[in-house]
């Protein structure tokens, strides 16, 4: 059995397309000879002439023809796999992609990610879903497919990659017509209380640590990571809500975004916000792109 040398079957292209060893040497910028051994060694892997000679010309043989007729597409095949980012085109981008986004985050974020992916990327599939409890197995176990972006502290294992791409500050959220102008710990005793739960995160949210600490006779009277019922509820029952800021824009105008004071977080405090995906997708174009269009969200905010 020979050897196959796979570096050969572009001379079968420049031979049927000039149809002399002169021109085909002159082309690749060989010697005639080289080319000459070339040819030999071809036909003896496909045990075929491959190429009979009429006159001045080289005419293929039926089995050529044919091996002809799937060589260009093979070889295209083969150049992608050796291909760099700057070759990567997104609009050719098919099939499904996964993204699992902490829940505050997808009204923001998330919607301008689709939005620009499924712009740029028409035949693409975009199934978006909130970051819960099992995404870190789930990025693990779908690993082409799957990329979460969520609030830190988050425990996973080594096979994903965390990356910080921004961050995100809190704040204490009141219906517009509340009579509450100011937040202090007084002030919010009376009221009913709404934290926003990010699923996954390892350990209490500061407005429960602060409980904790002064040890407030109140009690959190809602953990959810549904938006919209804590919105109902802060419309609707006077709840006061700690929400990120990042949401101020996308809830509309009835609502008051009020700062945490100073004692209970300290003074430009944020949560830190990051990327992942499993390590086999490091330094892919996807996860390039993904990357660069989140960090430019968080950068513009």
């Amino acid at each position: 059995m020979h050897n196959k040398d796979l570096n050969l079957l572009r001379l079968l292209i420049i031979l049927n397309e000039e149809r002399q060893t002169v021109l085909a040497a002159k082309r690749m910028n060989l010697s005639q000879p080289t080319i000459s051994i070339m040819l030999k060694k071809l036909r003896d892997q496909f045990d075929d002439p491959l190429f009979i000679r009429d006159k001045n010309n080289l005419v293929p043989t039926i089995k050529c023809l044919d091996i002809l007729s799937t060589l260009p597409a093979l070889l295209t095949q083969l150049d992608k796999l050796y291909s760099d980012n700057t070759e990567w085109d997104i609009s050719q981008l098919n099939g499904e992609l996964h993204l699992l986004i902490s829940p505050p985050l997808i009204s923001t974020l998330g919607a301008q990610l689709i939005k620009k992916l499924t712009w740029l990327a028409p035949e693409l599939t975009v199934q978006c879903s909130h970051w819960d409890i099992n995404t870190p197995q789930k990025l693990e176990m779908n690993p082409h497919q799957n990329f979460g972006i969520t609030y830190l502290p988050m425990e996973t294992n080594k096979t994903l990659m965390e990356q910080e791409v921004g961050a995100d500050e809190f704040a204490f959220v009141v219906d517009d017509k509340h009579s509450l102008n100011e937040i202090t710990i007084e002030n919010i005793l009376p009221h009913p209380i709404a934290i926003c739960l990010i699923p996954g995160v390892t350990g209490p949210s500061k407005a429960e640590q602060l409980i904790r600490n002064f040890k407030l006779k109140k009690n959190i009277n809602l953990r959810t990571s549904d938006i919209s019922l804590m919105t109902t509820l802060i419309i609707e029952s006077g709840y006061i809500g700690i929400m990120p800021r990042s949401l101020q824009d996308s809830i509309g105008d009835k609502f008051r975004f009020l700062s945490i004071p100073e004692n209970i977080v300290p003074k430009g405090y944020q949560r830190k916000i990051a990327f992942f995906s499993h390590q086999t997708n490091r330094k892919q174009p996807l996860t390039e792109w993904l990357l660069t269009e989140t960090k430019h969200f968080f950068a513009q905010r």
